[in-house]
């Protein structure tokens, strides 16, 4: 009785055991498609229709993804009252404060003449907290910044598909800010 147990122990054990493949999350988002967002506020832009946009006071705004917990945190400011030189310093408080746990920072410049508009789009690649920040300015009287923040804990590896959906919302977003 006890050869038996140890020969079914013994060969049991002896199996060769196969490791799981390594997989990646399969996450589907949709196809993003861009509706106006018009207020009275001194701009507008196109915002991906899958998104909640919610005014603010002082024209400021938030854009919820629910479905992502993701939100992008929108301020506006009227260069009458605010100096340009200060708000670029903020925007680099902002990188460097949320930039601590980030491995590296892409920079995407944008410019459109016929509307006026000149911007930029950071992406800080690491476990930061706010992963994606940008601005828009016609550097006289109008300046538009933002912020990306998810309701979870900040892990790039698993944000990273969100983050890369998200960015291309905030490229369409710099592509089509308007000054009213």
């Amino acid at each position: 009785m006890i050869r038996l147990f140890l020969f079914i122990f013994l060969f049991m054990g002896c199996q060769q055991t196969v490791p799981k493949p390594k997989a990646q999350l399969g996450l589907e988002y949709p196809i993003a498609q861009y509706v106006v967002f018009e207020s009275s506020c001194p701009y507008s832009f196109a915002y991906n229709q899958w998104a909640t946009p919610k005014l603010l006071s002082k024209c400021g705004m938030r854009v919820a993804y629910p479905k992502m917990k993701g939100t992008l945190f929108i301020t506006y400011f009227d260069l009458k009252e605010s100096s340009l030189d200060t708000l670029f310093r903020d925007f680099e408080k902002r990188l460097e404060l949320f930039g601590k746990q980030a491995s590296r920072f892409d920079e995407s410049a944008y410019e459109n003449k016929d509307n006026n508009v000149i911007g930029s789009l950071i992406t800080l690649i690491g476990d930061s907290p706010s992963n994606l920040h940008f601005f828009g300015t016609d550097s006289k009287q109008h300046f538009v910044t933002g912020s990306l923040l998810f309701d979870t804990a900040p892990n790039y590896d698993s944000l990273a598909p969100a983050i890369g959906y998200l960015q291309q919302d905030v490229r369409k977003l710099l592509e089509s800010l308007r000054w009213n």
